[in-house]
């Protein structure tokens, strides 16, 4: 519940750094998931980018550094994150050539678990208008299809035209398709909503699928 709250506050005082999580800045006490299921507990420091390496520390003397593709996932107090792989993200190439970005993988933090599972994960690419890296926000939506797993992805906080907007919204239809209680909403969903509605109808997904 913890972590929902965490994102509701970034979400509105419209600020998406990755500073505001914890252990970008120092390290914090957690537990490390390898890839082979084993965990570990100590201290953690990892910089939110798919480029930064986790630092994690079982004592005061030694240090280690693990890859995204090293670990399963981390947490740290409430806050979980899962390595997710081969994401399709709205990045800075979208709202000019309406083409979305590649991320090879990234720790995602974890919204919410259920017939859906939902994550949230930062991206980083050049804004050609502000001549600097920004940060883009994203919403991962996961699914089982046939014993394979499905994403599906959504900007927030990302300035464009409602235009753009709606066709994000167009992207995510398919992914819904044994859901028309959930397109529904989405055709009355608009930019400056709060994603978490859409987050808290999505957790009702048992009594709307097939509706």
């Amino acid at each position: 519940m913890k972590s929902l709250f965490f994102i509701v506050g970034i979400f509105i005082t419209w600020s998406v750094n990755a500073q505001n999580y914890p252990f970008a800045k120092q390290f914090v006490p957690g537990t490390i998931t390898l890839n082979d299921a084993t965990q570990k507990k100590g201290l953690i420091k990892w910089f939110p980018s798919p480029n930064e390496k986790l630092r994690f520390k079982e004592n005061e003397e030694q240090e280690e550094k693990f890859g995204i593709a090293d670990l399963q996932g981390f947490a740290t107090d409430s806050l979980q994150f899962k390595t997710l792989t081969n994401l399709t993200v709205y990045g800075e190439d979208f709202a000019l050539r309406n083409k979305l970005s590649m991320l090879p993988q990234s720790f995602a933090q974890i919204i919410y678990t259920g017939t859906i599972n939902i994550y949230y994960v930062l991206y980083y690419g050049f804004d050609a208008r502000q001549g600097c890296i920004n940060t883009y926000p994203n919403i991962i939506f996961e699914k089982t299809k046939d014993d394979k797993q499905e994403y599906a992805a959504f900007p927030v906080l990302t300035k464009m035209h409602e235009k753009k907007y709606e066709q994000a919204k167009q992207n995510l239809y398919p992914f819904f398709s044994d859901f028309p209680a959930i397109q529904e909403k989405l055709k009355h969903y608009r930019q400056n909503n709060n994603i978490i509605t859409l987050v808290e109808f999505i957790k009702k997904i048992p009594d709307n699928k097939n509706e």
